[in-house]
């Protein structure tokens, strides 16, 4: 079995914050610990069982996962609250969940279930085609896709306590994340090497 990990929302033996409330720090030493880690996406409580004995060192509970999603089209929504329940009811790793860019109360429906890390997803239908969710009064950390150190900075600034690469979701083609990263890593280089006026 897998480790037991803190987690933001009391539950899983390893409630961090105090009286409810994740500081950011908080919420960014969560995702320092996923670090190097695998996350497996999963669609019910056997498969989060199934991959916490793996040594997953977290789990993001989806009513389909990301290939089915695109396959099909239509609008992609949050998972169904019972089923990402039942997952936590399941097992003692972190519970991530995928929530529409832009949709506040997706976000608040996912805190308010207790998952310990929102995923603020371009895999989902966006509800806002510019504008994320402000996710600085929230107390459950977020993780945002990026494509570039603009992007990740802009999600920064909203709250975002960890960054991923966007890649081509649902292809199972990495090349676009190898290229989001590679950018990423240029950029901070680029800007670590300027020097101040």
């Amino acid at each position: 079995m897998a480790t037991t990990l803190p987690t933001t929302n009391g539950k899983h033996d390893g409630a961090n914050g105090t009286d409810g409330v994740a500081s950011f720090a908080v919420k960014a030493g969560l995702a320092r610990m996923l670090k190097g880690g695998v996350i497996m996406d999963v669609v019910n409580a056997e498969q989060a069982r199934i991959a916490e004995e793996a040594g997953a060192c977290a789990v993001m509970a989806l009513d389909r996962v990301p290939a089915d999603i695109r396959k099909d089209g239509g609008v992609a929504r949050m998972s169904d609250p019972s089923m990402i329940k039942e997952i936590m009811d399941t097992v003692t790793i972190p519970v991530m969940a995928k929530a529409r860019i832009g949709h506040i109360v997706e976000c608040q429906i996912l805190q308010a279930i207790g998952v310990d890390y929102i995923d603020e997803s371009e895999v989902l239908t966006p509800a806002d085609p510019i504008y994320h969710v402000e996710k600085h009064g929230f107390k459950t950390p977020f993780v945002c896709g990026c494509r570039d150190l603009g992007e990740a900075l802009r999600r920064i600034a909203e709250g975002a306590a960890m960054i991923r690469t966007k890649g081509e979701a649902g292809t199972g083609d990495v090349i676009e994340a190898v290229r989001h990263m590679q950018t990423v890593n240029q950029q901070i280089a680029r800007a670590a090497a300027m020097s101040e006026p």
